[in-house]
């Protein structure tokens, strides 16, 4: 798909006006998104801007956060079934669950933060009660994979509204993301922008259900990541 053939795409379904969710829930927007443009998956291959490019679509008004990518891989400095055992609550299935978001440097209602320590180069996992980190995050590492998973990116508005029970949507606005920086990503998480997402629960056998620890950002901040920004659809 070449970048004018998709932004002739996005003007068309821009002039269907509102549109039906043909799926339930925070992932309809995507869903609906991604069918309109005849696309299996998340991401759209645009050659003439050099490749595949991750495509993001959001409720103009909502308040809710964007999953930028998950990475879990040798942070825990705590066994991760402890900190689930210690700090979880019994859910509306009857697992032990741990589902929270977690800011910078002001702990939420159960004890957690992170901190970002710049000597070290780390994003630093921590909870009121424990004297040690419970997980440790490279920047670097987590900065190389927020570049590599969305260097380029469509991020698409649109208004929506609820008719019979069904969510509707109003695709009328799109930007083309280009250019992150570690520095730009890095200063969101001292602006308290990008959080993070625990995602885990104990199965009913006692094993670890990790859904991937989510970095987020809210969808009116995820611009702010990147230094150049071209408008594709305008209101």
């Amino acid at each position: 798909m070449k970048l004018n053939y998709l932004i002739k795409k996005l003007e068309e379904i821009k002039q269907k006006g509102f549109i039906s969710s043909i799926r339930k829930g925070p992932t309809g927007i995507g869903y609906l998104l991604e069918s309109e443009l005849g696309l299996s998956e998340t991401n759209i291959s645009i050659p003439d801007i050099g490749g595949r490019v991750e495509l993001k679509a959001t409720r103009r008004n909502a308040n809710s956060l964007i999953t930028l990518f998950t990475f879990n891989r040798s942070v825990w400095k705590i066994k991760l079934k402890d900190v689930v055992q210690k700090y979880g609550y019994s859910d509306a299935s009857g697992r032990i669950s741990l589902y929270t978001t977690v800011n910078h440097k002001i702990p939420n209602s159960q004890g957690f933060f992170f901190e970002a320590d710049p000597i070290k180069n780390l994003i630093v996992l921590r909870n009121i009660s424990e004297s040690q980190s419970i997980a440790e995050w490279s920047t670097f590492v987590i900065a190389g994979k927020f570049m590599i998973k969305l260097d380029r990116l469509v991020l698409v508005f649109a208004d929506n509204k609820t008719e019979n029970d069904k969510e509707l949507f109003h695709f009328n606005e799109a930007y083309l993301l280009k250019n992150p920086t570690p520095e730009k990503f890095l200063e969101a998480f001292q602006k308290n922008e990008v959080m993070i997402d625990l995602r885990i629960h104990l199965k009913p056998s006692g094993a670890i259900r990790n859904h991937g620890t989510g970095f987020r950002i809210s969808e009116k901040n995820l611009v702010k990541l990147y230094d150049s920004k071209q408008q594709l659809l305008y209101l």
